[in-house]
């Protein structure tokens, strides 16, 4: 009896050895075909599942290739890992929607002055100076100090000087002062749909209507719809239905409910002919008499 029960755990042993083996042969397999695929070369996102392929955990398959995905949209920037975004210059934060200060860094961008803008920054000099063509250096120049310009000046083809202004403003009627430039009054169509223009000083940004997000729709980031019903930011009654509409949204009072959405109360029930006309001779009897005079 105890010689039975030992070939039989020896057989046991053998065959769960020939299973771990094949298992371990069938992902070494499918490991070399995706390289095979792919010549040789291991793309971000692909994960071997047994004998199949497939993109990983927080990627998906958009036309054959693993992209990864971000729960919240790259405003300024592009997704590079799942949840992970990769701000273009100038924009920082976990959703690169932060502006990024370049005028209070330790190391000044520029020589004299420095001026924030949204996603850069832009150079301008003290007045009597004129801004080089690197867009960063002022150079003292003598003729600016006769001028009086607030900001600097710069050298015609002729040789004449005139007062400069920074980018996004413009010389006054004196033509030695500089004004911000409204671009959004100068050009109507400067932000795309969905979107208000917000003048700053010498710049402008664009920023999603009331009703809408930031976020992709279509493979690109833009203002969408915001689901006020989903979120629940409506201000739609208890006793009330909320429906989305594109860019804002509705109050339906509930069956048997009766307002504006907002405010809903019971509706009342419609009486039968009988009675009312019971009503009617009861309101009769119970009129007081008026006292004869």
């Amino acid at each position: 009896m105890m010689e039975i029960s030992r070939r039989v755990f020896v057989v046991m042993l053998h065959f769960i050895g020939l299973s771990v083996a094949r298992h371990h042969n069938s992902l070494h397999r499918s490991g070399e075909d995706a390289l095979e695929h792919t010549g040789g070369r291991v793309l971000p996102g692909l994960c071997s599942y047994g004998q199949t392929t497939s993109c990983c955990l927080g990627w998906r398959n958009v036309n054959g290739i693993c992209e990864p995905v971000c729960k919240k949209s790259c405003v300024n920037g592009k997704c590079v890992r799942p949840d992970k975004c990769l701000c273009s210059t100038g924009y920082k934060g976990p959703q690169c929607d932060e502006d990024v200060n370049e005028c209070g860094f330790l190391e000044r961008p520029c020589s004299q002055r420095c001026m924030n803008t949204h996603g850069s920054y832009r150079c301008y000099c003290d007045p009597g100076y004129t801004l080089s063509a690197d867009g960063y250096t002022c150079t003292r120049e003598a003729a600016c100090f006769s001028l009086r310009c607030q900001f600097g000046c710069q050298k015609e083809g002729g040789g004449a000087v005139c007062c400069l202004c920074p980018p996004g403003l413009h010389l006054a009627a004196d033509n030695k002062t500089c004004e911000d430039v409204d671009e959004c009054r100068r050009d109507a169509h400067v932000c795309r749909a969905r979107q208000t223009c917000k003048n700053a000083f010498g710049s402008f940004v664009c920023v999603c209507q009331d009703g809408f997000v930031m976020g992709t729709l279509q493979g690109s980031v833009q203002c969408r719809d915001k689901d006020e019903c989903l979120t629940g930011s409506h201000q739609c009654s208890h006793l009330a239905q909320c429906v989305n509409t594109d860019g804002s949204y509705t109050c339906q009072c509930s069956a048997g409910y009766s307002g504006n959405g907002r405010t809903c109360w019971p509706r009342r029930a419609a009486q039968t002919k009988a009675a009312t006309y019971f009503n009617y001779k009861l309101s009769k009897r119970t009129k007081p008499k008026l006292p004869s005079s």
